[in-house]
């Protein structure tokens, strides 16, 4: 299929005719309308040599869409998506979903998505520009419109629904409408929640257990406050051991000191007495030093637990106050 006139003026349209060759936007040299692959500096042309240079540029736009597109195209169709693939490009078009929606069947899909190549770069921000939502509204005015210009539903018949604006919701649909998705909450009940949707279901669960017994906070024991626990618990342990080995340094050092005979019945001799008198400052040192480094982590754990305590009751204390 060949580009017809009415696809040609639409590019000559938003093109523009430059009859010298200028240093485009694009970094590129262009001439005539929209010629780059030749154009250079100092060149100039007269409207018939832009027109055939035009002509050559849309050749390879049509074996690119009789390779790239699966479905059948009217004249119009395939006019409006010359124009559109002479302006942004084959990478561009091959990957858009203009040519997707087209290839799954989805005609009105894909002339919708002719808007989303609306944008530009500029001063290295994205924005939208009037020029290209124009000729986009253009192509995509020609891409609908039936070659024998017949309409297949008449305007007349059909209303625009008030649901065009996202934002409003009419009484029809309203009470259409079921008052719990129970297909959309088995999609995304067992999705992971995010810190906010956990401490909006903390607080729920405080809210209802307070109107149970009064008071959640006793009822309720966090992760945090389980492993501060259960660090006091290890901590108090060691910190017993450690004493229970220094009263039986003790006991020791006592039964050699009031019972001689009997440490020597029990095979502590004079030698070992002396090796422990020898050492005792060493002892005493290292299991003293190790009391006071597990006494100082049940403070720091209780200390923690504490504050998440505290910190709990300011929670309820909110709820309360809510409620």
């Amino acid at each position: 299929m060949r580009t017809g006139d009415t696809g040609l003026n639409l590019i000559k349209g938003y093109e523009g005719l430059r009859m010298s060759a200028q240093y485009a936007p694009t970094e590129q040299w262009t001439v005539g309308y929209g010629h780059v692959s030749s154009a250079r500096h100092g060149m100039s042309v007269t409207e018939g040599d832009a027109e055939r240079l035009l002509r050559d540029d849309v050749k390879p736009i049509e074996e690119l869409i009789a390779d790239t597109v699966r479905a059948p195209l009217n004249q119009n169709e395939h006019d409006a998506l010359v124009s559109l693939i002479f302006n942004i490009g084959e990478e561009n078009w091959k990957r858009s979903t203009v040519l997707r929606k087209l290839n799954a069947g989805d005609k009105l899909g894909a002339a919708n998505a002719f808007e989303m190549w609306s944008k530009a770069f500029v001063n290295n921000e994205l924005a939208t520009l009037d020029g290209l939502v124009r000729r986009r509204a253009a192509e995509k005015s020609l891409f609908l419109m039936p070659t024998d210009a017949s309409l297949v539903v008449p305007s007349a018949d059909v209303s625009p629904a008030p649901e065009c604006e996202p934002e409003f919701i009419s009484e029809r649909i309203s009470q259409a409408k079921f008052a719990v998705d129970v297909n959309e909450f088995k999609k995304t009940h067992k999705k992971t929640l995010s810190a906010e949707e956990q401490a909006a279901r903390t607080r729920a669960l405080f809210a209802a257990t307070q109107a149970l017994s009064g008071d959640p906070s006793k009822m309720i024991i966090s992760k945090a406050e389980e492993y501060a626990d259960m660090g006091v618990t290890v901590g108090a342990a060691l910190a017993g051991l450690l004493a229970l080995a220094l009263t039986g340094l003790g006991a020791l050092l006592l039964l050699g000191q009031e019972a001689p005979g009997v440490a020597e019945a029990l095979g502590l001799s004079y030698d070992r007495f002396a090796a422990l008198f020898e050492n005792l400052p060493i002892w005493l040192s290292g299991v003293g030093a190790a009391m006071c480094y597990f006494i100082l982590f049940i403070l720091v754990k209780r200390s923690a637990r504490h504050d998440l305590k505290r910190q709990r009751a300011q929670d309820v204390a909110r709820l309360r106050v809510v409620e």
